[in-house]
């Protein structure tokens, strides 16, 4: 069988026996895909930075045989080496977080070059940022919902948000809607683009309540979707 080789970002990985883990990633030409790394733990091979929640790395898979319930993995290495994402305090923290939900979302086992495209272009831009960057899991997680296929009707203006149906209107006809003040932070939020001339837009409080209003958004627009774990840890770093 012809071995499958593709850049991935890590979303996960869970230990599998005494030596080896269950990776969870998400393939630049293959979609999603889990595999298991032998030997991970092990005195030779100890190279557990290499599965990092969002490293980016290069595989190799030996495609399962029918009888094989997951694929093995029979290489890897770093495809590219961050400067700051994962020993940052603040910037570890936001990735793992982000990591989080990206293994919530992502379902397709089927390649999408520009959603893998915008995955690896935003990491590689918030690595680099020296400051400025306390707004980037919010700008990221709104153009995240382009490619996932609920990204605000921006047509039709209002002054409220109706977070079920994904627009803007000034008809209060929903559990789901956001206040007059929160549409207007909703409305700043989906103005921004993170670049690395961005400046942070959001006070703490403001950045709090726009990361509860995106959680929200993410939970009625996605099938099974759990309040990530790691959400308490971003409000109180940004308390």
């Amino acid at each position: 069988m012809k071995i499958l080789e593709t850049k991935a970002i890590v979303l996960s990985s869970l230990k599998y026996g005494d030596t080896s883990l269950i990776i969870r990633c998400y393939t630049q030409d293959f979609g999603l895909k889990s595999f298991i790394a032998k030997g991970v733990f092990s005195k030779k091979k100890r190279n557990t930075s290499l599965y990092f929640p969002l490293a980016e790395i290069d595989l190799s898979l030996q495609p399962k045989s029918n009888e094989q319930q997951l694929v093995f993995l029979k290489s890897a290495q770093t495809s590219h080496y961050y400067e700051s994402l994962h020993f940052h305090p603040i910037k570890s923290a936001i990735v793992f977080f982000l990591a989080e939900i990206l293994n919530l979302v992502l379902k397709e086992e089927s390649d999408n070059p520009e959603l893998y495209f915008y995955i690896e272009h935003s990491l590689k831009e918030f690595d680099q940022k020296k400051d400025d960057f306390a707004d980037f899991h919010l700008i990221f997680l709104i153009q995240l919902s382009h490619f996932l296929g609920f990204y605000p009707n921006l047509e039709i203006d209002g002054n409220l948000f109706d977070l079920e149906n994904g627009f803007f209107t000034n008809s209060n006809s929903s559990i789901n809607m956001l206040k007059a003040d929160e549409t207007v932070l909703f409305k700043k939020l989906l103005e921004l683009h993170f670049s690395e001339d961005s400046k942070n837009t959001f006070n703490q409080s403001q950045r709090s309540l726009l990361l509860e209003i995106l959680v929200k958004y993410y939970q009625i627009h996605t099938n099974n979707f759990k309040k990530p774990k790691s959400l308490q840890v971003l409000h109180e770093l940004f308390s």
